[in-house]
């Protein structure tokens, strides 16, 4: 279990069964997206259970693949590779590891397929080299400024 987590980024309960995004709203869905859980693997479940779990998730997977493509989130991070300064505290930070290190370049990257835009890494750059998209910080200062007024 533990080498599932780590490859897809699953979250875990104390107990070591995967956590699941919201027990009542989305109970099969998990926070990486298109990665799924049913069953025994939740935690102690019968067998119908885990039947209903189990076409609930397929379904899911059923209704992404039909499409024909994927749809990423658009409001994402992005590293400025001039300014980023290798420290990595962003990749310690990110709740869905999608921040990665170019050991060549010396730069952190994200990975837009796994960044959910939740501004975590932006607010935690010491050099301010990375930014969030379609979130500019005068964006965000204005609305800030419109609150107050």
């Amino acid at each position: 279990a533990e080498e599932v987590a780590r490859t897809f980024s699953l979250s875990r309960k104390a107990d070591g069964f995967f956590l699941e995004k919201h027990p009542k709203l989305d109970p099969v869905a998990t926070t990486t997206d298109g990665v799924f859980v049913a069953g025994c693997c939740q935690g102690p479940k019968d067998i119908p259970d885990t039947v209903a779990q189990a076409s609930a998730a397929a379904a899911r997977v059923l209704a992404m693949i039909s499409k024909g493509n994927v749809e990423i989130e658009s409001a994402t991070a992005v590293v400025d590779e001039e300014h980023c300064a290798g420290c990595k505290i962003c990749i310690d930070l990110c709740p869905y590891k999608a921040i990665s290190f170019d050991d060549e370049k010396k730069v952190s990257r994200i990975n837009e397929a796994l960044c959910k835009g939740c501004g975590t890494c932006v607010a935690a750059c010491p050099s301010d080299a990375i930014s969030g998209k379609h979130f500019t910080t005068e964006q965000i200062m204005a609305e800030i400024e419109g609150v107050l007024v």
